[in-house]
């Protein structure tokens, strides 16, 4: 038995009851952006590691909602990416995920000298997330990232001590129609990725829409290579 439940398209994973329309000027840091609302510069914090180039640019529509921090009163919400918008915060993606798995996960479990994000069972279940999509494929890496190459080492390090390991695909873009690792962008985590579908590590892709102010599931893909 996997550790997922299945819900049909149209679920509402997430809702923000009051969104602010605003416009990207510039990002200084990783955490942090400018936007003009209303015609006036603020400051606004961005929950989302990813370099974002193809969201992050100057004169690009942005959804922010009030939420009050050390340095900022705002939180980027959601970005528009052509003709769909794409959800940017991932303070919210453990909870999303808890959504398809199956009652009594245990989150946040460490192994070794990582901290896999689920444990259930003998199932162990690490969630990542894309909004990056091109030409209808959804890619992940869009910076390079040690870190994910790490949790892939260690759930093959799982299986081969007689554990079930997965990896839960959140891809916040509804133009995705299938998913693969940007080989361009981090080698090195694409070779880890085949390398661990080889070995038994098992990929789950979910993509989500944006509608209103709600974040939506929409429909499963597979990987663009059919493995």
């Amino acid at each position: 038995m996997t550790p997922f439940i299945e819900r049909t398209s149209g679920f509402t994973v997430m809702h923000f009851p009051e969104l602010i329309d605003a416009t990207f000027i510039s990002r200084p840091n990783r955490f942090l952006v400018n936007a003009y609302v209303k015609g006036e510069k603020i400051p606004v914090h961005v929950h989302d590691p990813g370099r974002l180039e193809e969201l992050l640019y100057p004169g690009n529509e942005l959804k922010i909602r009030r939420a009050p921090g050390k340095k900022t009163m705002y939180s980027v919400t959601f970005c528009k990416n052509n003709d769909v918008w794409t959800f940017n915060d991932s303070r919210f993606h453990s909870d999303i995920a808890s959504l398809f798995l199956r009652n009594g996960t245990k989150r946040e479990v460490t192994v070794g000298n990582s901290r896999i994000d689920f444990q259930l069972d003998n199932s162990f279940i690490e969630v990542k997330s894309a909004t990056l999509v091109e030409n209808g494929i959804a890619l992940f890496p869009d910076a390079p990232t040690l870190r994910g190459r790490k949790h892939l080492e260690t759930l093959m390090e799982l299986i081969d001590n007689g554990y079930d390991s997965y990896v839960l695909f959140l891809i916040f873009n509804e133009n995705a129609t299938c998913f693969q690792p940007n080989n361009v962008m981090d080698p090195e985590f694409s070779k880890a990725y085949y390398k661990s579908i080889e070995k038994g590590v098992k990929f789950k892709f979910l993509v989500f829409s944006i509608v209103d102010n709600n974040v939506v599931f929409n429909k499963v893909v597979n990987d663009c290579s059919g493995k």
